[in-house]
């Protein structure tokens, strides 16, 4: 079964639908799900979208109640979490080599090369500063 990186731009996309490319994000989870394609993430992913529903309900954008059922939502999912011995340092020159300002958003780069496999964001500000040096990594609007 082959593999692809996801990151909480999208994750979350898939359980808030007032999000830019929600629908996007919904077509290219049911296109792994046709392909046999594993969904997986670095550790990161959870509490990336913990956070933003977590967010969202301080700000009172949402109630507890949604906040619960988009968790079990993005959990049923079955991203699978996974990790590397080489990802936070493969992250780090990824980082500095396009001048990321965080190592973080580098990780699930990281991941995916180390994996052999893509990785899709709809995160604009990552995506436009690796497009040309990492092939691998896929912006979601432009492929959907």
């Amino acid at each position: 079964m082959s593999e692809q990186v996801i990151d909480a731009s999208i994750a979350v996309k898939w359980v808030v639908n007032d999000e830019d490319f929600c629908e996007e994000s919904l077509k290219l989870l049911y296109d792994t799900r046709s392909k046999d394609i594993a969904l997986i993430g670095p550790p990161l992913l959870i509490y990336e979208v913990e956070s933003v529903l977590q967010r969202r309900f301080v700000r009172n954008l949402v109630s507890l109640e949604t906040v619960e059922s988009s968790l079990e939502a993005f959990y049923a999912v079955g991203v699978r979490i996974v990790s590397h011995p080489d990802m936070v340092l493969r992250a780090r020159e990824i980082a500095r080599q396009f001048k990321q300002e965080n190592v973080y958003d580098s990780i699930y780069a990281a991941l995916a090369e180390l994996r052999g496999c893509e990785f899709w964001t709809a995160d604009r500000r990552f995506y436009e500063p690796v497009k040309f040096g990492l092939s691998f990594v896929k912006y979601l609007p432009e492929q959907f």
